[in-house]
């Protein structure tokens, strides 16, 4: 007797932060007219986001004098 497979509609993956940041700096760039109304209303009231803060300034200097130590 044949096995028959069946094809279950796959889940997406959800967007990456990454990702999703590339799409919103793409939407915001095409499409909107400099003098649009929307436009200035869009940039006196959603100022853009700041930054993330890099990850090796939450390191600790401890923590790498540890591995160094231990290799």
């Amino acid at each position: 007797m044949r096995k028959e497979s069946v094809n279950w509609p796959r889940m997406k993956r959800p967007v990456s932060r990454q990702k999703v940041a590339k799409m919103r700096e793409r939407e915001a760039s095409v499409g909107l007219d400099p003098e649009d109304a929307a436009a200035q209303w869009l940039a006196e009231h959603d100022p853009p986001a700041p930054p993330d803060e890099s990850k090796s300034a939450r390191k600790s200097k401890l923590l790498h004098q540890f591995r160094n130590r231990r290799s």
